[in-house]
This record gives structure tokens, sequence and C-alpha cells, in this order.
């Protein structure tokens, strides 16, 4: 009877945290990474990672180009060319041993107003329509 609780206490241990572990990883800044709002060079730069510093994965885009990571309490997408995650007691790069160690794939990033998106140049200069697009009343006669 000991037995069959002890194992169940185990099972039940072991599959709250096994989720856990596949969810997240620990990587490491090979140089100065920007840290950006959306999985793209286009997208607007909200800080950057240092060399060598420790970041957390959440997941990264399918082929891992990039990962949406958190640093210093703050969450948004880095390149994975400057992540490397521990494998074989080795540093290696995500690209390579992501599949391996079973970081999470993304399919679709998070929306863009979840961060500042770049706009396009004629946003905020474009006139109006009269009448915010509803043709004006007739007049009285």
């Amino acid at each position: 009877m000991r037995t069959k609780v002890i194992t169940a206490a185990l099972a039940l241990f072991m599959g709250i945290s096994l989720p856990s572990l596949a969810e997240a990883a620990n990587a490491y800044a090979t140089g100065s990474v920007n840290m950006r709002t959306g999985p793209g060079t286009e997208y607007a730069r909200i800080g950057t990672i240092p060399a060598g510093a420790t970041v957390t994965i959440r997941g990264c885009l399918t082929g891992y180009s990039w990962c949406d990571v958190s640093f210093a309490g703050r969450r948004g997408w880095a390149s994975s060319n400057y992540l490397q995650a521990l494998y074989q007691n080795r540093r290696r790069p995500i690209i390579h041993v992501g599949p391996i160690i079973g970081l999470p794939i993304i399919s679709r990033p998070r929306p863009p107003h979840w961060g500042h998106r770049p706009r396009p140049p004629h946003w905020g200069h474009r006139p109006r329509p009269p009448h915010h697009g509803r043709p004006p009343r007739p007049q009285p006669r």
C-alpha cells in the first residue's frame, strides 16, 4: 500500500514538473543581442542582452531562427544566431540543439499589439476624410 502511495505521488510530481521543463530553457548570449518586440529586425528594439548573460527561452520559430526570450524582467525576441544552450556539458548554438533539448516551437508569434511594431511612414500624416468617412447630411431648404 505504501509503495502505491509513493508511486502515485512521484507520478503526480513528474506530471506537474515535466510540462514546465518543456516550456522554458536557459541559454547564453554569445555577444550583445538586441531584444525586439517581434521576430525580425524590422521590429522595434526594446533592450540589449549583454554578452554572456543568461536568458530564458520560452520557444522559437520553426527552424529556430528567432526565439521568444525573457531577460532582466522583460520579454521579447532575440536572434538565435547569438544564443547558445548547454548540451552535453558544452554550449552549442540553439539552431543545432533546439530540437534535441526540446525547445517548444511557436507557430504564431505574439500579436503585434503586445509590443510596438513599426508603423508605415504615412501613419499620422494622412488627412482625415470629412465627417470621418460619412457623407455629409443634406442641408434643409
